[in-house]
């Protein structure tokens, strides 16, 4: 894969500044749901982060990433208690999502090379 560079932390969250609140909960599902499919089977049934190789939910996350995502998918939006969880700001005055900005440019970048 390139160094291409689709998502940075700053492009991220921008996004999440967007007024549109229905926008945002999108922006952050679909964002869980890339974060998902990153976590290996056993991980996704177990609404947990077994295997610490740095690509899915962290430790912290697993749980509530799964639960979170796997709602999205079924409802396609998320309750405004999910959406204020992961913009909650960090010390780094960045969105708790937003430390997954990497792996979402992984997924953006892979997404883009299929789609030429």
């Amino acid at each position: 894969m390139s160094n291409q560079v689709i998502i940075t932390k700053e492009i991220l969250q921008q996004m999440l500044e967007n007024p549109n609140q229905q926008r945002v909960a999108d922006i952050i599902g679909h964002a869980l749901v890339a974060l998902l499919k990153r976590q290996t089977a056993t991980e996704q049934n177990a609404s947990a982060t077994l295997i610490h190789n740095n690509i899915g939910f962290t430790g912290a996350d697993g749980r509530s990433g799964t639960i979170t995502a796997k709602y999205y998918l079924k409802h396609k939006t998320l309750l405004p208690w999910q959406v204020d969880k992961w913009l909650k700001q960090g010390k780094n005055g960045y969105a708790r999502i937003v430390k997954y900005h990497s792996q979402l440019n992984d997924v953006a970048v892979a997404k883009a090379a299929n789609k030429s």
